[in-house]
């Protein structure tokens, strides 16, 4: 089977990615059939971060080539207008600063982050509500099934005990 995937070249904190098309066997770093574009995640204009061969893809994909998730990603990207990508990456970087932004007012263990109170003031008070009636609901039927079972068995030991207990009385006044 052929694939095509990248393979990872440059230095240690600095990783820039080769296209290549490559039999499933091959190492990752390995032998290739042919190159099919760059991607460099550290570059910061789109057209220096993201150079395709499109035509050669598409000739790949049409003989039976499997793109890996990542490469398919890589690929829908490279398809994109330039309109298109920047609005996308707008979002994903509105996206990051609201996850800043959580994680900065997330009260510390001291504040009490591990209460119950604070993970249902996040919850909107209907699902915290559904999720705590069914819980309610089966502890007090579990406890009234136990009760009813519980003297039930209990009443014909202590007749026993009783009856043991009684027995044992007799004797020792007897003696």
């Amino acid at each position: 089977m052929i694939k095509i995937r990248l393979q990872r070249h440059g230095a240690r904190h600095a990783p820039f990615y080769r296209m290549v098309v490559a039999p499933s066997q091959a190492r990752r770093d390995g032998r290739f059939i042919e190159v099919l574009g760059t991607y460099n995640p550290q570059a910061h204009k789109r057209d220096e971060e993201l150079k395709l061969k499109i035509d050669r893809i598409d000739h790949w994909l049409g003989v039976g080539a499997q793109p890996t998730d990542t490469a398919k990603s890589l690929i829908r990207q490279g398809r994109m207008s330039p309109e298109e990508w920047l609005d996308r990456a707008e979002k994903i970087s509105k996206a990051k600063l609201q996850r800043k932004s959580r994680s900065k007012t997330a009260p510390s263990m001291e504040e009490g982050a591990g209460d119950d109170k604070a993970e249902a003031e996040d919850k909107p008070a209907e699902e915290a509500k559904a999720e705590e009636k069914p819980v309610e609901e089966k502890k007090p039927a579990e406890e009234e099934t136990k009760k009813e079972e519980e003297p039930a068995a209990a009443e014909p030991k202590a007749a026993e005990k009783g009856d043991d207990d009684s027995a044992e009385d007799e004797e020792k006044k007897d003696s």
